[in-house]
């Protein structure tokens, strides 16, 4: 790992947050991760009192506890990869898929 750890950590994070909100989650997951790798090492060689520490051991939390609900994610989407996550349609603002959203058409 580089000298100037902890801004590298910081910038893998800023990217992976970025990539998060785009939508590039297999991207994201791997920013993440090597996001908390650069932030434990600040933590174990170069970060300096406690409250720092803390600081970066409750960022890295939020981080991998992210990481992890894209790992999932991704692992669904793998085993089901026909049905789409989200409709990208205006017209399925309540979320319902398309098939539910013609029974309900016809129903009313």
């Amino acid at each position: 790992l580089q000298p100037n750890s902890p801004n590298k950590a910081i910038d893998l994070a800023s990217k992976a947050a970025q990539e998060d909100k785009a939508g590039n989650y297999e991207e994201a997951l791997r920013l993440y991760q090597h996001a908390v790798q650069y932030f434990l090492h600040v933590v174990k060689y170069e970060a300096q009192g406690d409250k720092a520490k803390q600081s970066i051991r409750t960022k890295c939390t939020e981080y991998l506890d992210r990481a992890e609900k894209l790992k999932e994610y991704l692992k669904k989407k793998e085993k089901a990869p026909a049905k789409p996550v989200k409709e990208s349609g205006p017209s399925d603002e309540k979320g319902l898929g398309i098939t539910a959203k013609c029974k309900a058409e016809q129903i009313v």
